[in-house]
């Protein structure tokens, strides 16, 4: 009740407030002060119908495509539960921006925040209710920026133009609290070094953990024919040597230093103009890339040998994207995606098709083909097919198991302005 009070006094003194300009729509002065206020959203409609098998626990899960979590096609998820229906509001977003000047500069605030995240209890089986999250938190001062924005792996300007919510799986979707400084080189260019939280534990409560930030590099320029953007990233692992308990807790903390080892994944992307047309391109990868790539959930980050070395899995992956601009208002998008996996082979043994029920993906293959039309100045409307396949390692003499996605996406999307 209380943050309901404050938005509407906020949003009172802002219409109450005269506009900064017309070049500056949603911007307005806050009396008495020497801030900018800019209010800014949207809300959205998504509606996802799958054809062949889709991922369980929507409503504490990612309803999104995550092609990696596809049931196998033989499994009973993949061959019975089809078509299936799904519609939210969950993506609707709401945000604000603040920008004082000071005797150094100026200084922005930015609180972002949607309806996306894990619901089970309310959600589909009572009210359709949703559970708020944090997208972004964070402020700047010239090129210093603290808090919670995209990671600095992740180029917007190389994201393809789709209507599912996350996208091809090469993306890195990942939104950190970080330290980072951008520093001007030239006219368009730009480096970004930011130092941003680790993922720790990598699956469950295990041994596995990290101590020290991670590290990233992002070099930019871009001119009126597009961008093109070199990034990297370094992580480090850590694991703890553990024994084996009779009584839970599993893992017994031994007396030995732990292992560690680092990782260094890479990215290059950019956009290319087309006229009216535009371009997108990735490649990214590296032994230990894990969350920085979203199809690297098809395997671990990192595994430990019998004699407790730790062995990184590499993963690589591709994507290009054709944006066509057939009227004003009206574009369609052609989107192809690629991700492999090579096999660690810890202590010499081939990747199984899968470990404890889990299958372990070798190979992702994706394709979007959409049209937008924005049938309004701040209203759009889009539609998608959406294909997927993976197909999991053979080792140990283990058959091909194979997941495949049918998907049609569509949105309805109405901005605030």
């Amino acid at each position: 009740m209380k943050g309901s009070r404050l938005l509407a006094s906020l949003l009172a003194l802002a219409l109450a407030a005269p506009a900064l300009g017309a070049d500056e729509p949603g911007v307005f002065k806050v009396p008495g002060t020497d801030s900018t206020i800019k209010f800014y959203g949207y809300v959205q409609l998504d509606t996802t119908l799958d054809f062949s098998g889709r991922p369980v626990g929507y409503e504490n899960s990612d309803w999104a495509t995550i092609l990696p979590a596809v049931p196998a096609d033989d499994s009973p998820e993949g061959k019975r539960l089809k078509p299936q229906l799904y519609f939210t509001a969950r993506t609707s977003r709401f945000g604000l921006q603040t920008t004082t000047p000071t005797g150094v500069g100026n200084v922005v605030v930015k609180l972002e925040g949607d309806f996306n995240a894990p619901n089970g209890f309310q959600s589909e089986t009572f009210t359709n209710s949703v559970g708020f999250r944090l997208r972004q938190a964070y402020g700047t001062l010239g090129g210093f920026l603290a808090g919670q924005t995209w990671t600095t792996f992740l180029d917007l300007g190389a994201y393809p133009d789709v209507v599912d919510f996350n996208g091809p799986g090469t993306i890195a979707l990942v939104r950190n609290p970080m330290l980072r400084y951008t520093l001007g080189l030239a006219p368009g260019a730009k480096l970004a070094i930011s130092a941003e939280n680790t993922r720790g534990p990598q699956f469950g409560v295990d041994a596995r953990y990290q101590t020290i930030p991670d590290i990233h590099a992002n070099l930019t320029y871009g001119a009126g024919w597009g961008h093109v953007s070199i990034r990297g990233v370094m992580q480090t692992y850590n694991r703890a040597a553990v024994g084996t308990a009779g009584i839970p807790p599993a893992d017994v903390y031994l007396d030995q230093s732990p292992e560690s080892t680092q990782s260094f994944a890479g990215a290059i992307s950019g956009s290319l103009k087309l006229g009216g047309d535009t371009l997108v391109a990735q490649f990214a990868g590296g032994p230990g890339i894990g969350r920085y790539m979203l199809n690297a959930l098809a395997v671990p980050f990192v595994s430990a040998k019998a004699n407790g070395d730790l062995e990184l899995w590499t993963v690589w992956g591709a994507h290009v994207g054709f944006t066509h601009v057939w009227a004003k208002g009206l574009r369609s998008n052609l989107v192809g995606a690629y991700t492999w996996v090579d096999d660690p082979k810890i202590d010499g043994v081939a990747t199984p098709n899968q470990v404890g029920g889990t299958p372990f993906e070798k190979t992702l293959i994706q394709g979007f083909v959409n049209t937008f039309w924005s049938f309004a100045k701040n209203a759009e409307v889009g539609v998608e097919y959406a294909y997927g396949q993976w197909k999991s390692f053979t080792g140990g003499g283990t058959p091909e198991l194979e997941g495949t996605q049918n998907r049609v996406n569509a949105s309805v999307h109405f901005n605030f302005m």
